[in-house]
């Protein structure tokens, strides 16, 4: 009778091994354990490091933020809401070529059309993440703030100054950035000379569906003002009327230029 041979146990560790060490060669030694641990230690650190600059930077950018708000709540640089009517003139960063022209609004009835300068109406800019630099500020027009508006508006005239009027024959158009709360304003852009001739442009004839929203530039040829005398402007306006319903403006960079100039 033949005797069953006991079979000899398999220890997978050593197999594990043998192959490793036939695939690697005689001369391949195992990463000791402490470099491992040591390499995860770095890595963490590393990381708990950038994480700690990343809170730093950003209490960083909140501090440069409150200071702004001070600031330019003491020196007038527009933060701060501040009525068509205030003495702090900010009219120079709206429209620079105003040249003495001062600004004017009307509504009727009253109050259904409000205007000020706000600091969440000036024009994005790259250049100005801070806004410690440039125009601090836009214009907001809110109309149709009473449901009976029948009409209103915002503009700059130039009646007080000394030649009372404003020469932009030497221009070929008006340009200015606007920004919608919704995206469905409608408004319209005008022109008076000094003979009180006038001309309305309905601002969808010039700002393309859904860009409004967003912000966009306008330019106007001023060949469109037509019968209005260039070189004797007596003044500029945006206005609405029943019509138009409600809606809030953020308008800035008022602008006459020439084509020679565009990029």
């Amino acid at each position: 009778m033949m005797m069953a041979m006991q079979q000899p146990e398999i220890n997978a560790d050593e197999r594990q091994v043998s192959v490793r060490r036939r695939i690697l060669g005689s001369n391949a030694s195992p990463v000791p354990e402490s470099d491992v641990q040591e390499t995860t230690r770095s890595a963490k650190s590393w990381f708990d490091e950038a994480l700690a600059r990343l809170k730093c930077f950003k209490e960083i950018v909140g501090t440069l933020s409150w200071l702004k708000t001070v600031v330019a709540s003491v020196v007038g640089m527009g933060v701060v809401f501040y009525s068509s009517s205030s003495h702090t003139n900010l009219l120079a960063e709206l429209f620079p070529q105003a040249n003495g022209g001062a600004q004017f609004s009307w509504s009727n009835p009253d109050y259904s059309v409000k205007t000020g300068f706000d600091s969440e109406c000036a024009k994005p800019e790259l250049t100005n993440v801070f806004g410690f630099f440039g125009a601090a500020s836009g214009l907001r027009l809110q109309y149709g703030v009473i449901p009976t508006m029948r009409d209103g508006g915002w503009g700059v005239h130039w009646d007080s100054t000394a030649a009372k009027h404003f020469d932009a024959s030497g221009f070929d158009y008006f340009s200015f950035w606007v920004r919608g709360s919704s995206g469905d304003e409608v408004f319209a852009i005008g022109m008076k000379d000094a003979d009180a001739k006038e001309t309305k442009i309905d601002s969808k004839e010039w700002i393309v569906t859904n860009a409004l929203k967003n912000g966009v530039e306008v330019i106007v040829p001023l060949t469109e003002f037509k019968g209005v005398n260039k070189g004797l402007l007596n003044n500029i306006s945006i206005s609405f009327n029943a019509n138009q319903g409600s809606g809030s403006l953020c308008i800035d960079n008022l602008s006459f230029g020439k084509q020679s100039t565009r990029a």
